[in-house]
This record gives structure tokens, C-alpha cells and sequence, in this order.
């Protein structure tokens, strides 16, 4: 059974914590341990194109996608994604959508399929990582990869858990002055090694008592 670990690379002139967690993850795990990680472009349509593509591929049972949320000081575990594009500022080819849908005609909204988001959030909370279960995906490509991966499930008849998380900024991030920590005053963040721990204790990478540690 493999679980898919996606993030996004640079966005808005900076960084990306997804895309260092990622990162963090491919290197911590031994090859044949059924996890897969992957990196996307911050483009509202090549993304979802090579998500597909990846999901071909690999055939995971599990998709746990990540990107970052500024102004969040709490992992955001997300329930729902609702079929909306609304930028707030461009993809990185330059697009400002704004008020398309991300399926036209889909349903107006779907709720995440990963078993008892509750319950881990509780989890990450007693491990002593800040989360919180969250209703709003936001507008831009983590709503839409979201919403997609649901609804092309459906479609296909997938079997497939899926589900998005937010992550605060970086330490690093808020100290260099990215924009997107710029736009946030005091903004909150979180070191890399807890939200490589947060999604191990999510994953079932490694059980609750070491993500603890």
C-alpha cells in the first residue's frame, strides 16, 4: 500500500514550507518503505496534470497534500474543498483567476475521505503539535488539487484517502522576510522537524509515541 506525500515548490517570491517538508520526508525514508513523495509547480494547470499523472503511476492507496498557509500558527487539517478558484495573487505562470470554478458543472463542494480527522488532530495536539481541523481550504491551488483529486475519484470510481493539510510558515521564512511572512504582522511559525513529525503521526510513518518524542 503506498502513501503519496505531495507539496509545492516556490511561490510569491519565496519559499515554500511544503516543499522543505517534502523534501525532509523523501529523505528520511528508505526506498521500498511504500511512501512517495512529489513536488508541484505553483500552476494552476500543470499541477493537477502531473498530480494525475502521479496517481497512474503509483497507484497509492493514501494522498496526504501539504502547502503552506502564512498567518496560520497551527497545522490545519482540512475537511472540505469547494469548487472555486479565487486568487489572491498569481499562480507562478502569472494567472489571476478569479471566481471559475475548478470543475465545471461538479459539485459545489467534497469533503476529504481521511479516516477520523478528529480524532488525529486530537493526536497531534496531545504529541504536542499545534492543529486544528479546518473548513476553509482557501481559494487558490490547495482548495483546487483538493477538490479535483475528490472529484476525479469519484469519477473514476478510485479508491483513494485523501486529504490537504496547511502548514504555518518557517522559522526560517518569517526570519528573511518572505513576502508571504511580510503580509502577516508577528507571523507565527513552525520549526521544519514538527511538521515532519506532525505527518508521520498522520501517516502512521511512525506511531504516536515517537512523533511525541
Amino acid at each position: 500500500m503506498t502513501l503519496l506525500i505531495t507539496g509545492f515548490g516556490p511561490f510569491e517570491g519565496g519559499s515554500n514550507a511544503s516543499e522543505a517538508l517534502v523534501r525532509a520526508i523523501a529523505d528520511d525514508e528508505p526506498r521500498g518503505a511504500g511512501v512517495e513523495t512529489l513536488v508541484l509547480p505553483v500552476d494552476t494547470e500543470l499541477a493537477p496534470a502531473l498530480l494525475d499523472e502521479a496517481l497512474e503511476r503509483l497507484e497509492p492507496s493514501r494522498l496526504l497534500m501539504t502547502g503552506q498557509a502564512a498567518g496560520r500558527g497551527r497545522i490545519s487539517l482540512e475537511q472540505v474543498a469547494r469548487n472555486r478558484r479565487m486568487f489572491r495573487v498569481p499562480d507562478c505562470a502569472g494567472r489571476l483567476i478569479q471566481g471559475e470554478p475548478v470543475v465545471d458543472g461538479g459539485p459545489d463542494a467534497y469533503r476529504s475521505c481521511w479516516p477520523d480527522l478528529p480524532g488525529l488532530a486530537d493526536a497531534l495536539n496531545r504529541a504536542g503539535i499545534p492543529a486544528a481541523l479546518s473548513e476553509d481550504c482557501g481559494g487558490h491551488l490547495c482548495n483546487q488539487l483538493l477538490y479535483h483529486v475528490l472529484h476525479t475519484s469519484r469519477r473514476l470510481d478510485r479508491t483513494l484517502s485523501a486529504v490537504f493539510l496547511h502548514l504555518p510558515l518557517l522559522p526560517e521564512q518569517v526570519r528573511a522576510g518572505e513576502p508571504a511572512a511580510l503580509r502577516h504582522p508577528d507571523c507565527p511559525s513552525m520549526p521544519l522537524a514538527m511538521t515532519v513529525r506532525a505527518v508521520h503521526l498522520i501517516a502512521g510513518i511512525r506511531n504516536a509515541q515517537e512523533a511525541a518524542a
